[in-house]
């Protein structure tokens, strides 16, 4: 996931020289505890032992009923294959590489950590009989949240790691959701989580949101508009009150009658009334 080059690249902050990133942390946490899986599981291939630390780790409907409470945590030091490990820690690290930067590590942790912690807590509450692995809802997080900052950059990702292809960001975002969503309703991947990955790409979004980075929603444009409009009324002297708002409404009246007023012109007649009466008596 790269900028086109005919687009110009934003400017961020980027990572301090000889300080190792949240990102490379993450990512090396992932293939290390992997790495470690992977040992345990060849080693004691064909045994009892084999699946001890899905037993142990791994995110399922025991965790209230065993106590085991660090599941809630641990499910991320598991991966389900390698395709699984390589795809999230891939898409990891290229997201993590251009919102790190913007949003700063403590931040980038946050959405990361948390956002997989949700995500588990949802596939827990919705999908308990299916035991939960990896870092999905984490890296969906990252993705959407670094999406929410520059939707309308343009980006290039290879299609099955061969056929490139240019789209915005924004629309990788509704990729992750329609995928995870099909996942979903059709049941496959459980065990990685498509009900966490969309809450995780939810929280991503909304903690990016409350950063002030992104598009505003419409209701807060339509806050916005009302805010400005009342200062801008409030800064009127009684004179131009009259001139600007308090005119239009009488003539409609004398054209319609006041029962073809709206809610707002009534309320802007009421505010007009009080401006006139806060006016000084004319000498």
């Amino acid at each position: 996931m790269r900028p086109s080059r005919r687009q110009a690249q934003p400017v961020v902050r980027r990572w301090q020289p000889g300080r190792t990133s949240a990102t490379s942390l993450a990512v090396a946490l992932s293939a290390g505890a992997y790495a470690a899986q992977l040992i345990v599981e060849t080693f004691f291939a064909g045994q009892p032992a084999h699946s001890i630390l899905r037993e142990w780790l791994a995110l399922d409907n025991t965790v209230i009923q065993t106590g085991q409470y660090w599941k809630f945590l641990s499910f991320g030091l598991l991966h389900a294959d390698p395709i699984h490990l390589v795809v999230n820690l891939l898409l990891l690290f290229l997201a993590g590489r251009e919102l790190e930067p913007i949003v700063g590590p403590r931040h980038f942790t946050a959405i990361y950590a948390i956002g997989n912690i949700l995500g588990g807590l949802t596939h827990w509450t919705v999908m308990p009989w299916q035991p939960l692995v990896g870092v999905s809802a984490g890296v969906a997080a990252v993705i959407v949240a670094y999406t929410t900052i520059l939707p309308e950059l343009e980006v290039t990702f290879h299609l099955l790691f061969v056929l490139p292809m240019r789209v915005r960001a924004k629309h990788l975002a509704w990729g992750l959701f329609a995928v995870a969503g099909v996942w979903w309703w059709t049941d496959t991947a459980t065990e990685v989580g498509p009900a966490g990955m969309i809450t995780g790409a939810i929280f991503g979004w909304a903690y990016v949101k409350q950063l002030g980075y992104g598009n505003p929603l419409a209701i807060q444009r339509y806050i916005f508009d009302r805010r400005q409009r009342a200062a801008r009324l409030a800064r009127m002297s009684p004179d131009q009150f009259v001139t600007v708002e308090i005119d239009p409404i009488l003539e409609k009246i004398s054209q319609h009658g006041v029962s073809s007023l709206t809610r707002a012109e009534r309320k802007i007649l009421e505010l007009g009334r009080g401006k006139l009466s806060a006016r000084p008596p004319q000498k």
